[in-house]
């Protein structure tokens, strides 16, 4: 019986062993997947932006950096485990954690202040202080979950914080929604609030279980890329095509009420030029041409810039 013990328990440590190698493993392919799709998401954002001008599209792409680093650490700090020593792992792990919880700390006051502004709700100095403390609490949560290792009441907190910060700036998108000009951004705005309550129960496991969410994390964000993703592919697929035109008539945009000066801006739409070039070219600033294409596209409940020059073209190709 004591010769038995002695042989099982061995393999007993061997299949824990081999276990964990295959959770250590698949979190890695998850995050590789989760990186994939978000460094797709950045690079098309990057295109989108200098395309559009857009003010909105700079604090998307920091927030999309941010969240992206964020996954990177993660898995960096799983490779560290995976293939360094025990003391370069020990180091490596600390380094990595410390870089996370910075970046975290800073997404948990720049995701409020990100949908504040996209929702035109005003930002007042009494947030910058509530999220601030929040920030500095999780910071703090976070060091001290470094120093003790895997005390649950520190890592539910730092889960509640973040959470909690996610799910604010949702609500406030609900509240708000009516108040997001850009139909593209509020169409997202949708589909970002539908999948956060679907997420709720994967959410509320790693709250429950801290140690979840290295499974939680890069599926909500990888989740989030394909719907950006889907947005982009959309928009770029719909982009003007530069070989065929067709001639334009102001008397089809008097209808939407367009003015002569949105026409121009129009005109200039359909040559393929960029929101700065328009602003050049018209001797206006790039705000001032944002603020026309979105007042064009209120007026014709259009979604894109092809779909806009269908409407206001002739029939027959020129």
């Amino acid at each position: 019986m004591r010769c038995s013990r002695h042989v099982t328990q061995p393999e007993d440590d061997r299949a824990k062993e081999q276990l964990k190698m295959v959770g250590q493993g698949f979190t890695i392919l998850l995050y590789m997947f989760a990186f994939a799709t978000g460094s797709m998401t950045l690079a098309l954002s990057v295109v989108f932006h200098i395309r559009e001008e857009y003010e909105w599209t700079k604090y998307f792409i920091l927030f999309h950096a941010s969240l992206l680093a964020t996954m990177v650490l993660q898995v960096l700090k799983v490779f560290a485990n995976v293939f360094f020593s025990e003391t370069a792992a020990l180091v490596t792990s600390y380094v990595i954690e410390g870089m996370l919880t910075a970046n975290v700390g800073f997404l948990i006051l720049f995701v409020p202040y990100f949908t504040a502004w996209i929702t035109k709700e005003p930002w007042r100095a009494y947030h910058t202080v509530t999220f601030a403390i929040l920030g500095t609490f999780y910071v703090a949560l976070a060091v001290l979950e470094i120093i003790f290792r895997s005390v649950w009441l520190l890592q539910s907190g730092m889960m509640a914080i973040f959470i909690g910060t996610l799910f604010y700036s949702i609500f406030a998108i609900i509240v708000n929604l009516k108040r997001i000009q850009n139909s593209d951004v509020k169409t997202v705005s949708r589909s970002i609030i539908i999948l956060s309550f679907v997420m709720i129960p994967l959410l509320l496991i790693s709250f429950i279980y801290p140690s979840m969410r290295y499974f939680t994390y890069p599926f909500y964000f990888m989740s989030f890329s394909i719907i950006i993703l889907v947005f982009l592919f959309i928009y770029f697929s719909r982009m003007v095509p530069t070989v065929v035109k067709k001639e334009l008539i102001f008397e089809r945009g008097q209808l939407f009420n367009i003015s002569r000066r949105e026409f121009s801006v129009i005109e200039l739409i359909q040559e393929g030029l960029t929101n700065k070039e328009i602003a050049d070219q018209l001797d206006i600033s790039v705000n001032t041409v944002n603020n026309h294409i979105a007042n064009i596209f209120g007026k014709t409940k259009v979604r894109s810039r092809i779909d806009l020059l269908n409407l206001l073209a002739k029939e027959e190709w020129v």
